[in-house]
């Protein structure tokens, strides 16, 4: 079974909207990524010619979740007046951005999702520009969360389909998704937060947690690593 999400992405430059819609492989999945992405161009001096054709890993957290808006929007991560959620940040000068405040200690109560229904306690996001001039090959991203040799999120690839992003080297992208950690009291592969993946997820425990971000496009990879201490 596939499962199809749409998301709308602006830059500063171009007040269009494309749909970039990512297929999720296998049973029901938790995971809402969202993206959105502002020209770098704008605000900051344009890729230079020496700059190598690849996706630069920039800044990454688990934040505070963020409130809904009334048109039913994340109110951040957010560019001011771009993108879906654009208004939410108006009031900051372009060049901006808005955040939920990361930390490494976070609730073990609100975060251990060991029952269906449970919501979500966090964001993870995390930042890059790309310069692979690539518009062709697939952005493919994904989320793993361990502690030790539990897995207690895995996404599994997640593929927003042709990079939307290439046709504009320099773009600054932001990548996130709400969310918590656990079974959601499911068994077996795939169970939980790690819908979308072969993996099993069990319950956090109180204690250190490692997350890895990941992000592809074609041949060029980068990787994030976000501590955190449930407690």
């Amino acid at each position: 079974m596939k499962k199809s999400r749409c998301f709308q992405v602006l830059t500063l430059t171009a007040l269009l909207a494309c749909m970039v819609c990512g297929q999720q492989a296998l049973a029901e999945s938790p995971h809402h990524f969202q993206i959105r992405a502002a020209n770098a161009n704008a605000v900051n001096p344009a890729k230079g010619a020496k700059e190598k054709a690849v996706l630069e890993q920039l800044s990454s957290g688990f934040g505070v979740l963020p409130p809904v808006d009334g048109n039913g929007n994340d109110e951040w991560p957010c560019f001011p007046n771009q993108n879906s959620n654009g208004a939410d940040c108006s009031q900051i000068a372009a060049g901006g951005v808005v955040i939920g405040t990361p930390a490494y200690t976070q609730s073990y109560a609100d975060c251990d999702a060991n029952t269906s229904g449970a919501p979500n306690c966090g964001q993870v996001f995390w930042f890059y520009q790309d310069d692979t001039g690539d518009s062709t090959d697939d952005l493919v991203v994904s989320i793993v969360v361990k502690q030790g040799k539990n897995y207690i999120l895995d996404t599994g690839p997640y593929n927003f389909g042709p990079n939307p992003f290439g046709g504009t080297p320099g773009t600054v992208v932001v990548i996130s998704d709400d969310t918590a950690f656990g079974t959601l009291g499911e068994t077996g592969p795939g169970n939980g937060f790690c819908g979308g993946s072969t993996e099993t997820c069990s319950n956090p425990v109180p204690g250190a947690a490692s997350a890895t971000v990941t992000t592809t496009v074609g041949k060029s990879t980068i990787k994030a690593t976000i501590d955190m201490f449930f407690q």
